[in-house]
């Protein structure tokens, strides 16, 4: 003897069976999502990595040539001063010398 289930019952089983199957799909689709935005990540993250590595030798490029152009400027400066030293030099030690003439 086989009980059969009130139809309101059957309509459950069938619903839940449905539910079911929408899960297992939800979950594929989950796991193919996932798959995707990890992915998806490792490009962006590579990307980043290699316009970083490209910025940071474009400044650090940028930054030797500014370097290289305060250290000339500033080399020029000590010439000049230099130069200045030199002649206030000779002038006091001509002043010295006329100085010692005039005795």
């Amino acid at each position: 003897m086989e009980v059969t289930p009130p139809p309101e019952l059957a309509d459950h089983e069938e619903h839940i069976t449905k539910l079911e199957n929408a899960m297992v799909n939800l979950s594929c689709e989950l796991k193919a999502l996932r798959a995707h935005m990890d992915c998806r990540f490792k490009e962006i993250e590579t990307k980043i990595e290699t316009e970083s590595r490209s910025l940071r030798i474009e400044l650090r490029a940028e930054f030797d040539a500014k370097l290289h152009e305060a250290v000339d400027k500033m080399h020029a400066r000590m010439d000049a001063h230099h130069h200045l030293q030199i002649a206030l030099q000779v002038a006091i030690f001509l002043a010295l010398i006329a100085l010692f003439a005039q005795r």
